[in-house]
């Protein structure tokens, strides 16, 4: 009897151990890498042409990858990238239809635009004036026409979502919100 007690206590314990470390792991964090995003963007932008509309941080497994994606006039390239070494992982790409995201005026206003893009960096700065977090994940898209950074930041148990323009440093959107623990 005492040995099933302490063989289901220890069974817990193990248990949750192992659970904790795969939540703790779940999610990709910036500051364990060796590159920023800032060095992907430029990296990735020095071998191939168009626009970065999304980079990313992610985790497959045990390993962090960014990801990005490169439009150039009707191709998009979709990469994986090393988050430690900018070694290209995967590349994909594939000649998008015009109906698919974006007319042919947006298309190339956006490319024609990534010079005058304030850097991921400043954008980070702006969000951290609103709302002093770490940050998640950053991401250029494009929202009706405009190039946008999407910027995710947690801090306790708050989550802050922005939206900023990535021409004007104008912040378009800002939500935060607090997680509710279902204790």
């Amino acid at each position: 009897m005492m040995n099933k007690k302490l063989g289901l206590i220890i069974g817990s314990m193990v248990g949750a151990t192992v659970l904790g470390f795969g939540v703790y792991h779940s999610s990709a964090d910036a500051k364990d890498t060796k590159l920023n995003t800032d060095s992907i963007q430029q990296m990735v932008s020095e071998q191939y042409p168009g626009t970065i509309t999304e980079l990313e941080l992610d985790k497959e497994g045990t390993k962090k990858v960014y990801e990005v994606e490169v439009r150039d006039g009707d191709t998009e390239t979709d990469l994986k990238l090393d988050a430690d070494t900018g070694e290209v992982l995967k590349e994909k790409s594939e000649v998008i239809d015009a109906d698919d995201d974006f007319d042919d005026n947006e298309k190339e206003n956006t490319v024609a635009k990534t010079d005058d893009l304030i850097s991921e960096k400043k954008a980070t700065d702006i969000a951290k004036k609103e709302f002093d977090g770490e940050v998640r994940e950053v991401e250029l898209d494009e929202d009706d026409g405009r190039a946008v950074y999407e910027l995710e930041l947690v801090k306790d148990k708050k989550e802050a979502d922005f939206d900023i323009d990535a021409v004007t440093g104008e912040i378009l959107e800002m939500d935060i919100d607090t997680e509710d623990d279902d204790d």
